[in-house]
């Protein structure tokens, strides 16, 4: 601190101490005072005769007048504040606050979200554990791509929240990512002793493919796939139909295939139609000999395809261009459908646009 400013400062407390010692000792004989002077507070006494000495002998009479005269006039020069407007007087109940609007806002807002609901309701989902739609990002389902199951909770997520919340704790039920290939297969294996369609199916996909360190075994996703199947698990439906048709760990029965794809189609599932679609159109490639089925080709086509399904949207597409399948040729309908499998990377509905560009270009 400056010196200068600290010599000031002791000076001021040395000075507010004498003043306040003043005051509490007499004017007059130096006794401890009752209280400072009413009049100017400038002198005390601790009596009354002590102060008639002082107001007589050594007039403080008139000096006190004088000092109050003078503050009296310092008060007077003093500008005067300027008088506050008139408050606003209003008669009747008082103005109400913004929160009835902030009301009437949210309750628009959850009507307004109500009808969106009903005009597009949610579809119904396979199963108790796989909402009907990603539990995360809230988006649709993509039925060109399996969900990712979490082997914790063995509930489902998209594929593009899978790839983002990879090596992160669960979102859903917050435990850690596993640390190994064998806490993955002792997650699964619990939830498979539970019973879990879900869980069952995964780990039959596991063994079919040799995932999490698990030994290659058709036979032994075959068996887990029929067990999921009894559960009522549709991707183990439209699996294990794969199986029977290549004879894949099963004996080949194309029969068998068929009779589980249409299970898995009657509970709505877009691969499901599309392969049964699939299955019925290898014993007729051109679809000529089969004038009973023809229909059901491709309304099972148009069913997948109208819920986003890549290769049944080919093949409606297709359907269209060639007129066959029950339906009048449409070069509109056809380019549409093309359009957007082409738009997906199907090679064959590419080459069947740029042929359909052919055509309309003479």
């Amino acid at each position: 601190m400056d010196p200068a400013l600290l010599e000031r400062q002791r000076e001021y407390e040395a000075r507010k101490a004498r003043t306040k010692l003043a005051l509490n000792l007499c004017t007059i004989c130096g006794k401890k005072a009752k209280g400072p002077c009413k009049g100017c507070g400038t002198t005390a006494y601790c009596s009354t005769d002590c102060q008639r000495i002082d107001w007589r002998d050594r007039g403080h009479r008139e000096a006190c007048k004088k000092i109050q005269n003078e503050r009296a006039a310092a008060r007077a020069e003093a500008p005067t504040p300027p008088p506050s407007p008139p408050r606003d007087v209003v008669y009747g109940p008082a103005p109400r606050s913004r929160a009835d609007e902030v009301r009437a806002r949210i309750v628009a807002e959850h009507e307004a979200a109500r009808v969106r609901r009903e005009a597009n309701p949610d579809p119904e989902p396979t199963s108790a554990r796989r909402g009907a739609r990603c539990p995360i990002c809230m988006e649709d389902w993509d039925v060109n791509f399996s969900p990712a199951l979490k082997n914790c909770c063995c509930r489902s997520i998209c594929q593009s929240c899978a790839v983002k919340l990879q090596h992160q704790p669960c979102a859903l039920c917050r435990s850690p990512a596993p640390k190994s290939l064998a806490e993955i297969q002792a997650r699964l294996r619990r939830h498979v002793e539970n019973e879990v369609p879900e869980a069952i199916t995964h780990f039959a996909a596991a063994h079919l493919n040799g995932k999490y360190g698990i030994k290659k075994s058709s036979k032994k996703a075959a068996k887990l796939y029929k067990r999921a199947v009894e559960l009522g698990n549709v991707d183990a439906m439209v699996s294990l139909a794969s199986l029977y048709v290549r004879g894949d760990g099963v004996k080949l029965d194309e029969k068998k295939a068929e009779q589980l794809l249409r299970m898995g189609a009657d509970r709505g599932d877009a691969r499901a139609q599309n392969n049964l679609a699939c299955a019925l159109i290898r014993n007729d490639p051109d679809w000529s000999d089969m004038k009973e089925t023809q229909n059901e080709i491709f309304q099972l086509a148009l069913l997948s395809a109208e819920q986003g399904y890549t290769q049944a949207e080919g093949l409606v597409g297709g359907a269209y261009l060639a007129g066959i399948g029950g339906v009048p040729q449409n070069l509109e309908e056809a380019r549409r459908w093309l359009a957007r499998a082409a738009a997906k990377g199907d090679e064959g509905a590419k080459d069947d646009l740029a042929r359909l560009d052919a055509v309309t270009a003479r």
